[in-house]
């Protein structure tokens, strides 16, 4: 009887370490490894709206981890985008279009910033981005990108000739900065936040107009023009629609906070590298324009916006205007 009570207990315990040990294997297969997402952004205003999540990293959704690359120039950004190495970007509206149009794997889920850039002069005669332009030497960035060739559509879309307006264009911001502060020229298209820097530096410049408040009025549409655009990898949203979702509300939150606290947002900013001072993204905060709008609420926005860079020269969008479907969901 103790032989046989002894063999019972023994198959007993063997089916509990078995039973035991399947559990275990269950829990551990179960573990699943953290998807990585790769998420970048240009140095400078876009950056300012990812800077405070690049640096608590916090949770967006259990099971992912989030890597936020911050690149120094456009053009790094741009290879990466076009490699589809980042799985979500922040990048200028136009390359937008062009990662669409390149490889049809990119959409765009919303604005992250509008216009940033401001008409400031020391001539009394300058009153708008209008005909008061006509005959003046004016400073500008980007000869045949984005920057000139929305100020360029603005006097088209008024009736003014582009080629009474002498344009001076400078390679950097700083360059620009550099010919306002020493009066070597009087008017010219400064963003932000270069622009606050400058006005301590020439104070008798005064900010005449925003090209964001000008458009809106010219184009007759309520947010002005798309500046810095959230794009996602639409491979990588069709198999994380839900993550997706979920950053995109902490984008939107992470840029309100930004807007109600600058001066924390920069040393948060300067954490991640970008090259914008605490104190100056301060002061400029109010002009930056950084305010996230979602694509369901955006798309005449682009629309118009697209149309007027084409309408100057197709391949800074990539060759086309984009389809409908560059627009996520």
């Amino acid at each position: 009887m103790k032989k046989i009570l002894a063999v019972t207990m023994s198959a007993l315990l063997s089916v509990s370490m078995l039973v035991g040990c399947s559990n275990k294997k269950e829990t551990v297969s179960e573990k699943k490894e953290a998807v990585t997402v790769n998420v970048g952004a240009p140095d400078g205003l876009p950056a300012i709206s990812i800077a405070k999540l690049s640096q608590e990293n916090p949770e967006i959704k259990e099971g992912y981890k989030v890597n936020y690359n911050l690149e120094a120039t456009s053009d790094a950004l741009s290879t990466d985008v076009m490699k589809e190495e980042l799985d979500i970007a922040i990048v200028p509206s136009n390359m937008a279009a062009i990662a669409y149009n390149k490889t049809s794997n990119f959409q765009i889920a919303g604005t992250v910033g509008k216009g940033s850039f401001y008409l400031v002069s020391s001539d009394e005669l300058v009153t708008g981005i209008d005909s008061s332009l006509s005959g003046k030497e004016v400073g500008n960035i980007g000869k045949g990108l984005t920057p000139d060739i929305t100020i360029q559509a603005l006097l088209k879309e008024q009736g003014v000739d582009t080629s009474s307006v002498t344009f001076n264009y400078s390679n950097e911001a700083s360059d620009l900065v550099s010919l306002l502060a020493t009066k070597k020229i009087t008017t010219g298209i400064v963003p932000e936040p270069a622009l606050s820097g400058l006005l301590t530096k020439n104070p008798d410049l005064k900010v005449i107009a925003g090209a964001n408040d000008t458009w809106s009025k010219v184009f007759k549409n309520e947010n002005g023009y798309p500046q810095s655009t959230l794009i996602i990898k639409k491979s990588f949203a069709k198999e994380n629609p839900e993550f997706v979702d979920d950053f995109i509300k902490s984008l939107d939150e992470n840029i309100k906070w930004t807007n109600e606290n600058p001066e924390e947002a920069g040393k948060f900013a300067e954490e991640f590298g970008v090259n914008v001072k605490a104190p100056l993204l301060k002061k400029a905060i109010d002009r930056t324009n950084i305010k996230f709008i979602s694509i369901e609420n955006a798309k005449d926005d682009y629309d118009s916006y697209f149309k007027a860079l084409s309408s100057f020269n197709p391949k800074v969008l990539g060759g086309k205007i984009p389809d409908s479907e560059i627009y996520y969901k």
